[in-house]
C-alpha cells in the first residue's frame, strides 16, 4: 500500500490570499463579474454598470466588497484563482479575511490593494487603489506574509 505523506511542518498553513478568516460577523454578498479579465480570488470590487454587478475596484468607484475563495470554480476557467466574467461570485462586505501583504504592514494601518502585485499594502503610489473604506490591518507581517484585515469591524 502507498504511503502519502509521511512528514509534516512544524505548523500549518496560517491561511490563504482570498480566504474567510473567521466567521465572528461576516456578511457575503453574490455578484456577477463583468469584465472579461474576471476578479482574482482577495481582490476588492466595485459596483458594476449592470444590476448586481462588479469590477474591479478603481479610483472613484464605490467599493462593495472583496472576492471570496472559494474551491468551487473551475481551474481551468481564466482567471486561474478567481472568477471569470459572467460567473457569479462571492464576495464579502464585512468581517474577517486573510490576504498577501505586499510590504511591511502593521495593526491598524489603513488598506490599500496593488493590482499588479495582487497584494495589500498600508500606503497610496502608483497604481494602488484605496484605501478600502472602513478596513484596516488586522495583524502585522512583511512583504508576502499572510496577513489578516477587519472589513467594518475596527478601527484604527
Amino acid at each position: 500500500m502507498a504511503t502519502y505523506q509521511t512528514t509534516y511542518g512544524n505548523a500549518s498553513r496560517k491561511g490563504l490570499h482570498g480566504q474567510i478568516a473567521s466567521e465572528e460577523h461576516a456578511n457575503k454578498i453574490s455578484r456577477t463579474v463583468e469584465n472579461a479579465a474576471g476578479i482574482k480570488f482577495g481582490q476588492p470590487v466595485q459596483r458594476g454598470l449592470a444590476d448586481h454587478g462588479v469590477a474591479p475596484f478603481a479610483a472613484g468607484g464605490k467599493f462593495i466588497g472583496i472576492a471570496v475563495l472559494t474551491p468551487n470554480v473551475l481551474p481551468d476557467v481564466a482567471p486561474a484563482g478567481g472568477y471569470a466574467q459572467f460567473v457569479t461570485g462571492a464576495f464579502l462586505t464585512a468581517g474577517q479575511m486573510y490576504v498577501r501583504a505586499g510590504g511591511a504592514v502593521l495593526d491598524g494601518d489603513a488598506v490599500y490593494y496593488n493590482p499588479t502585485t495582487d497584494a495589500y499594502v498600508n500606503a497610496a503610489g502608483t497604481g494602488i487603489v484605496g484605501p478600502i473604506p472602513d478596513c484596516f490591518f488586522d495583524t502585522s507581517g512583511s512583504n508576502g506574509d499572510i496577513v489578516e484585515i477587519s472589513l467594518k469591524h475596527r478601527s484604527a
